[in-house]
C-alpha cells in the first residue's frame, strides 16, 4: 500500500479511537487496539493478501487482546466497515424500524385492531413550487446529492410534520445507504441551549460513541440528523423574542452543514423563518450549504380516503372540501366498513358519531362506567375551565383536582355502578378521567395534560360558546380549534356558531375574521375597506356580495370563487392564486390591480380592470416619483439621505406595493420591476424580500435627494 494511503487509513482508525500500537512495516501489517471498559481490543491489518498475520495475533492473543485479523483493501472500504461495527448499523435500522412501527400502531389503535397505518401524501410545495412526490420521497432523493443541505420542513399543527420525519427515518432505515438520527426535540424540554440538547440526543441515540465520532459521520454524510419539533425550543424563549437569541441554535446547525451533511428540521411555519435576520442569515451561509425549504398544505380528502367511501360521502350529502381535518379523517379512514356506514347515515352527526365511538370505546377501556352523556358533560367542563382560566394544558394533578372539587357529585354516581367488592376510589375515577382517551401529554409540556388534538378541543369549545347566550373571548387558541371543528356539520350549526362568536369577531383582525367568516357562513358577510388580508384561503364563494373597497389581498388562495365586480373598487390582489374561478359583470370600471400570482384558467384579463381615472400613465417625472415612493419604504426611517445607510432594510413585496394617496399598486408594483431591471433593487431568490442594492447606493441617493 502506498505511504499516503496508509497515512490515511491510520488517520481512519484513529478518527475511531484506537492507537496505533505496532507497525510492521517489513511485514505490511498495522496493529490497532482499543480499550472500552474491560475489553481490549486490537486490530491487525494486512496492507496485503500474501502479509501472515499469525505470529502477531498469538502474540496480543497472550496479551489479553481480542484480535481480529483484516485485509485493508481502501481506507475509504475500512471507514465503511468501521462505521458498520461501531454504530451497529443492523440492529439500530432494526430498532428504529421497530420504533416506527410502534408509532404507527399507536395512531391507529384507538379505531380497533384491524386499523392499518400508511403515511398520508397531503398537498406541498418545495421552493415555492407545487410538487409531485411526497415530502418524505422528495429529502430521500435529494439526500443523494453531494454537499451540504439543510431541509427545513414546515406545516401547520396536525398536518404531519412528526409524521413526515418518522416517514423519512423508515425509508432512510429500509434504504440502507444512511443512517438516520431522530431526534424529537419536545422531549428535551428542560434544557435552553440547543448545542446541548443535539448532544443530548446524540448520546442517547449512541451512548457508547464519543459525541464527536457522531458529529463527525453526519458531516461525512452516513448519519442523516433529523430534527422533528424546532418551534418547541423557539417557543421556550419567547419572552426575549428577538432573533440574536435564537441565532445560536441556527448557528449550532451550521457547524454541522459541511462535508456531506444532511439536515432535516421539522417545525411548524414561525415568524423565526420568515423575518429579515433569518434571510440575512441564510444569505450569509448561502455559499456554505443549500437550503430545500418544504411547506406541507392542508390534507385533501382524496388523498386520506378512497374512492368508495369518497362516494359515500358525497350520496349522504355531506359537502367534502368540509371534511379536510386530519382527526376525522384519520376516524372515517379507520373504522371498518359498518361503523363507516354507521358514520355517515347522517350527515349532521357524523362528528358526534366520532366522539361517540371514542367515549363508548372508553368505558370498555377503562372500566369506566360513566355514560357518553356524563363523559360529555365532563370534557366540556374542563374545556370551560381551560376557556376561563387562559390554559390549553394543565397539570395531571391539576386535573385531577378539578374533577374531584367540581364534578364531586358525577364521581358519586360513577362510584355507585360498580359492585362494593370492586368500587374505585373517588381519586382512582378522577384519574381515570384524567387519562381518558380525549386527554393526553401535551405536545409543549410533556408534564401537562391537554385535549389530545384541537379538533376534540374545538368540539368541546364550541359547545361552551353556542351554550352561552353572549361569549366574549379573542384567544385564537379557543375560536381557531372550535371553527375548524364545526366545517363539517351542516349549514344550521356552523351559522349557529358565527353567530354566537358575533361578538368576539370585532376585536379579531381582518384576516381572522374572512376565515372565519367563510369557514362557517360560506360567505364574507360584511363590507371590507381600507385594510388587507393576507395569506387566507377562499373556497366556493362568491367575493363581492358585500362592497369591497380599498382593499389588498396578499398572497391568498382563491378556489371555484366568483368575483362580482361591481362591487369591487380599488382592490389590489397581489400575488394570489386562483383555481377555477370566474368573473361575474366585466366590464364594470374597476379599478382592481392584478398583480403577480397564477391563475387556471385566466382570468387575470376579466378580473383586472383599470379605470382612467387611476391611469396614471408612465412619463419620466412620474417613474422618479414612484420609484422615490418606493426606496422611502425601504430606507431606514429618520436617516439622512446624505449618508449610507446604517443596516440594510428588507421588505416583503406587499408592503411596497400598499397604495398612497397619490400611487397605486399596479404602479408601485411595475415600479419594484423597473428597478429589479435596472439593479437599483435586488430580490433574494430564496425568499422573495426586496432590498436596495448597495451596489448602486449613490443612484439610490440622487433618487431620494430629488423629491425632498
Amino acid at each position: 500500500m502506498e505511504l499516503s494511503l496508509k497515512q490515511k487509513l491510520i488517520d481512519v482508525y484513529r478518527r475511531y479511537g484506537f492507537q496505533l500500537a505496532r507497525d510492521l512495516s517489513r511485514d505490511s501489517i498495522l496493529v490497532f487496539t482499543l480499550k472500552t471498559g474491560y475489553f481490549d481490543n486490537a486490530e491487525i491489518v494486512k496492507l496485503n493478501s500474501n502479509a501472515s498475520a499469525q505470529n502477531t495475533f498469538e502474540e496480543f492473543t497472550k496479551c489479553g487482546f481480542a484480535c481480529t485479523i483484516r485485509l485493508a483493501t481502501s481506507p475509504e472500504q475500512a471507514e465503511i466497515e468501521l462505521f458498520k461495527g461501531f454504530f451497529s448499523v443492523d440492529s439500530t435500522r432494526d430498532r428504529l424500524l421497530e420504533d416506527y412501527r410502534r408509532f404507527s400502531t399507536n395512531i391507529v389503535s384507538a379505531y380497533g385492531a384491524d386499523a392499518q397505518y400508511s403515511y398520508i401524501k397531503a398537498p406541498y410545495q418545495i421552493n415555492g413550487k407545487d410538487g409531485d412526490l411526497s415530502p418524505p420521497e422528495e429529502v430521500i432523493g435529494l439526500i443523494k446529492e453531494k454537499g451540504p443541505i439543510l431541509f427545513l420542513i414546515e406545516a401547520a399543527a396536525g398536518f404531519g410534520k412528526t409524521c413526515t420525519a418518522l416517514e423519512i427515518v423508515k425509508l432512510l432505515a429500509e434504504d440502507k445507504g444512511h443512517l438516520p438520527l431522530y431526534a424529537e426535540l419536545s422531549r428535551n424540554r428542560q434544557a435552553r441551549i440547543f448545542r446541548y440538547i443535539l448532544l443530548d440526543e446524540i448520546d442517547r441515540t449512541f451512548p457508547l460513541l464519543s459525541s464527536k465520532l457522531v458529529q463527525t459521520e453526519i458531516q461525512n454524510g452516513r448519519i442523516v440528523t433529523i430534527l422533528d419539533g424546532f418551534d418547541e425550543l423557539l417557543r421556550k424563549n419567547e419572552e426575549t423574542g428577538s432573533f440574536e437569541n435564537k441565532e445560536p441554535m441556527l448557528e449550532t446547525v451550521s457547524e454541522l452543514l459541511t462535508g456531506n451533511a444532511k439536515i432535516i428540521i421539522t417545525t411548524r411555519r414561525t415568524v423565526l423563518f420568515d423575518g429579515d435576520e433569518f434571510h440575512q442569515w441564510l444569505d450569509r451561509h448561502t455559499s456554505e450549504f443549500k437550503i430545500i425549504r418544504i411547506q406541507i398544505r392542508e390534507p385533501r380528502v382524496s388523498d386520506w380516503l378512497d374512492e368508495n367511501r369518497l362516494n359515500s360521502i358525497e350520496q349522504a350529502g355531506l359537502r367534502i372540501e368540509n371534511m379536510a381535518n386530519p382527526v376525522l379523517l384519520s376516524y372515517l379512514r379507520c373504522i371498518n366498513d359498518t361503523k363507516f356506514s354507521e358514520a355517515v347515515s347522517n350527515p349532521e352527526n357524523i362528528v358526534e358519531s366520532y366522539f361517540t365511538y371514542m367515549l363508548d370505546r372508553e368505558r370498555e377501556r377503562q372500566d369506566l362506567r360513566m355514560s357518553i352523556t356524563i363523559q360529555n358533560y365532563i370534557l366540556q367542563s374542563i374545556a370551560q375551565d381551560m376557556i376561563e382560566s387562559g390554559y390549553t394544558a394543565e397539570s395531571r394533578d391539576y386535573i385531577i383536582n378539578y374533577v374531584l372539587n367540581n364534578l364531586h357529585n358525577i364521581i358519586d354516581e360513577t362510584r355507585a355502578q360498580y359492585p362494593v367488592a370492586d368500587k374505585p376510589s373517588r381519586e382512582e375515577i378522577a384519574n381515570k378521567l384524567a387519562s381518558h382517551a380525549l386527554l393526553d401529554r401535551s405536545d409543549q409540556d410533556s408534564n401537562k395534560i391537554s385535549f389530545i388534538n384541537e379538533f376534540a378541543l374545538g368540539h368541546y369549545v364550541a359547545e361552551n360558546i353556542i351554550n352561552q347566550s353572549e361569549w366574549l373571548n379573542d384567544d385564537l387558541r379557543f375560536i381557531e380549534p372550535a371553527v375548524r371543528s364545526y366545517q363539517p356539520r351542516s349549514e344550521k350549526s356552523r351559522a349557529e356558531l358565527y353567530s354566537s362568536l358575533s361578538i368576539s369577531l370585532e376585536y379579531l383582525d381582518t384576516s381572522s375574521q374572512i376565515e372565519i367568516a367563510t369557514e362557517l357562513k360560506s360567505m364574507i358577510p360584511f363590507p371590507l375597506a381600507d385594510g388587507e388580508a393576507e395569506e387566507i384561503t377562499l373556497n366556493a364563494i362568491l367575493v363581492g356580495e358585500y362592497e369591497i373597497k380599498n382593499f389588498q389581498f396578499n398572497d391568498c388562495r382563491f378556489k371555484h370563487c366568483e368575483f362580482d365586480l361591481r362591487n369591487l373598487k380599488s382592490v389590489t390582489f397581489l400575488n394570489c392564486r386562483f383555481y377555477d374561478c370566474t368573473v361575474a359583470h366585466p366590464d364594470e370600471p374597476g379599478p382592481i390591480f392584478v398583480l403577480g400570482g397564477s391563475s387556471d384558467p385566466d382570468i387575470t384579463k376579466l378580473l383586472g380592470r383599470i379605470s382612467t381615472e387611476t391611469d396614471t400613465g408612465t412619463t419620466e417625472n412620474t417613474d422618479l416619483k414612484i420609484d422615490a415612493a418606493i426606496l422611502k419604504k425601504l430606507w431606514p426611517t429618520g436617516e439622512s439621505f446624505d449618508h449610507m445607510p446604517s443596516r440594510p432594510i428588507y421588505r416583503p413585496i406587499k408592503a411596497l406595493c400598499y397604495p398612497t394617496n397619490e400611487l397605486n399598486s399596479r404602479d408601485l408594483y411595475n415600479g419594484i420591476n423597473r428597478m429589479k431591471k435596472k439593479g437599483t433593487l435586488t430580490e433574494m431568490n430564496k425568499t422573495g424580500l426586496i432590498t436596495i442594492n448597495q451596489d448602486q447606493i449613490a443612484e439610490v441617493q440622487k433618487i431620494l435627494l430629488s423629491n425632498i
